[in-house]
């Protein structure tokens, strides 16, 4: 059974060999954690109880140390990396698309895993070879004489970064499959669903705490060189066994799911080729270039998607994806902008990392966090409604960084530091947030029963994808202004204004009536939808409706699921990452 393979809880020592079955009383738990206690009281009995010590530790591990820790000091050391290399600002946001790849193909990396176990397993090889390629580039950029490196070396750092970041998108991928399958078979509640989030919220706020104390006085590598033994810790409890997983089935059977969802298996592989195509044309040919390419790659998976989909998710995930896209990325220009020096900008904020980076980002935690609460209060609305707040929310909060760009700041009297934590980091946290909440809501009622976790990463990706081609057209359009950042100067961001005003005012708004053709006209909260009929479970049949998602509490999972949680470079200067 599944019990058995998960591990059971600590049994009660009390009273033994007296014929009675043994009873479920986990006190203290002595499992991979090397004897640590892990004290059971409710919440932690109900959480245990179903997934047994040794993988509620793993996951621990995995959403406290590695999406935790781990990708916030990804993320937190991009920016000073790449400037310290004195990378140009187009080149920073060009090579965030490469580093960010791993999470707009998790449904090639999903369906691969699926189709072919390496060892009788599905997941073990897998998150194995992740952590052994994640160590390799932590270790590499947490070693590297930065100062030496120049500008020309720009995209194999990318590369590196992107590979780091391998090593958290597949294990975040594989792990939330797994409890996701244990939650059902164990009729487990949403304990887990908890405990991750708050194993992540928590990581991510000490790496936060870690980058402010350390950043301007020692730079980035000791960040990334911090996530070394996470990473080897978790490839150690891997092949430990703490991810509890059933031997493969034979090849017969693992065709006959190939021949039963082809479709989604197809889509799957074309995303992993069209997330290389990308990266590959972003690396080495020009704007026009990789912007055909990016936009054809992303036509091209949206085509196959009407043919492999039921229409009305296809039109709802069409939508998403020029949304993602319409909130154009220029996370490269302003991120330059508001931490350049006087040799860049003269009259600029001159905000320091700590302050940019690490500052920003808790106060962008309590704006999410706002968010969220805030969104509670809209839920009963139709979609269609709730898209066109969020965007209009989007545009007003874009309004902070107009002003501090024109200086209207400095004639006001108000200084850059208060005016951006509050509209940056508060206030587009907060809307990014209500912005990603009826996605995930929209995606978890449009996936079909019996293929929810193959559809949901595949939509997902496509939002990832969406975020990619908003940070081409960005890309672009910083160069067609004429925009020019660099650390060590000369910089020219006399249309800075220009930019931001198009890409987060404009661009939102293009695509706003496209909500009443692509979006369907249904409340967030209509029960109908939450009903399980049966239904065929091949995402391809025609017959397969809006009726027939998956559960509520699978929605659930998906609202207290990082994947719609905005973690950028610093505040939300662009696209919301699906993560």
């Amino acid at each position: 059974s599944v019990s058995a393979l998960v591990g059971r809880p600590c049994r009660s020592d009390s009273a033994p060999g007296l014929g009675a079955s043994p009873r479920m009383e986990p006190k203290v738990c002595k499992g991979s954690a090397g004897g640590l206690g892990l004290e059971q009281v409710g919440f932690m009995e109900r959480l245990v109880q179903p997934f047994g010590c040794r993988f509620t530790w793993f996951l621990g591990l995995v959403y406290f140390g590695l999406k935790g820790i781990a990708m916030r000091s990804l993320y937190s050391s991009m920016l000073p990396y790449f400037q310290m290399m004195q990378v140009s600002g187009t080149t920073f946001q060009l090579a965030s698309i490469v580093f960010k790849m791993p999470w707009s193909i998790k449904g090639f990396i999903g369906a691969v895993s699926d189709i072919f176990p390496v060892g009788g397993y599905h997941k073990r090889a897998y998150l194995i070879f992740a952590s052994f390629v994640g160590t390799i580039a932590f270790a590499i950029l947490a070693a590297l004489p930065l100062q030496e490196l120049g500008a020309a070396r720009a995209w194999p750092i990318a590369v590196l970064f992107c590979a780091a970041n391998f090593l958290v998108a597949t294990f975040d991928l594989l792990c939330e499959g797994k409890y996701s399958e244990l939650m059902r078979v164990e009729m487990a509640g949403s304990e887990v669903l908890t405990f991750v989030w708050t194993c992540m919220m928590c990581g991510s706020l000490f790496s936060a705490i870690v980058t402010g104390g350390m950043i301007d006085t020692w730079g980035p590598r000791p960040l990334l060189g911090i996530c070394v033994p996470l990473a080897m810790l978790a490839c150690w409890r891997t092949c430990a066994g703490d991810l509890p997983e059933i031997p493969a089935k034979s090849r017969a059977s693992l065709l006959e799911k190939l021949r039963a969802e082809p479709g989604l298996f197809i889509l799957a592989g074309l995303m992993g080729t069209g997330g290389l195509v990308i990266v590959i044309c972003v690396t080495f040919w020009g704007a026009m270039v990789r912007t055909i390419a990016t936009i054809g790659v992303s036509a091209v998976l949206i085509a196959v998607s009407f043919r492999t989909m039921p229409a009305i998710l296809a039109k709802g995930n069409l939508y998403m994806f020029l949304a993602s896209a319409a909130y154009i990325d220029v996370s490269g220009p302003l991120s330059y902008f508001y931490t350049g020096t006087e040799r860049c900008v003269a009259d600029g904020p001159h905000f320091s990392y700590s302050y940019y980076i690490a500052v920003s980002h808790v106060v962008g935690a309590l704006g999410s966090i706002a968010g969220a609460v805030m969104f509670q209060y809209v839920q009963t609305w139709s979609f269609r409604s709730a898209f066109c707040l969020t965007a209009l929310m989007q545009v007003l909060a874009s309004g902070f960084d107009l002003l501090v760009v024109h200086r209207v700041t400095v004639r006001w009297g108000f200084s850059d530091e208060g005016t951006f934590l509050f509209g940056d980091a508060a206030c587009q946290s907060m809307a990014a947030m209500m912005a990603g909440m009826p996605m995930a809501m929209l995606t978890a009622r449009l996936c079909p029963s019996g293929a929810e976790a193959t559809v949901f990463a595949i939509l997902a990706g496509f939002q990832n994808f969406g975020c990619s081609v908003g940070s081409v057209l960005g890309a672009l359009l910083t160069e067609a202004l004429g925009i020019n950042a660099n650390v060590a100067g000369p910089c020219n961001f006399d249309q800075l204004g220009n930019l931001v005003f198009l890409a987060h005012c404009v661009g939102p708004v293009v695509v706003l009536p496209l909500i009443y053709c692509l979006v369907p006209a249904v409340g967030m909260t209509e029960e109908v939808l939450c009903e399980r009929p049966s239904a065929p479970t091949s995402v391809s049949s025609s017959q397969t409706s809006l009726h027939t998602p998956h559960s509520c509490d699978s929605l659930h999972a998906v609202l207290l699921s990082s994947e719609y949680r905005g973690m950028n470079d610093g505040p939300a200067k662009g696209c919301l990452a699906k993560q």
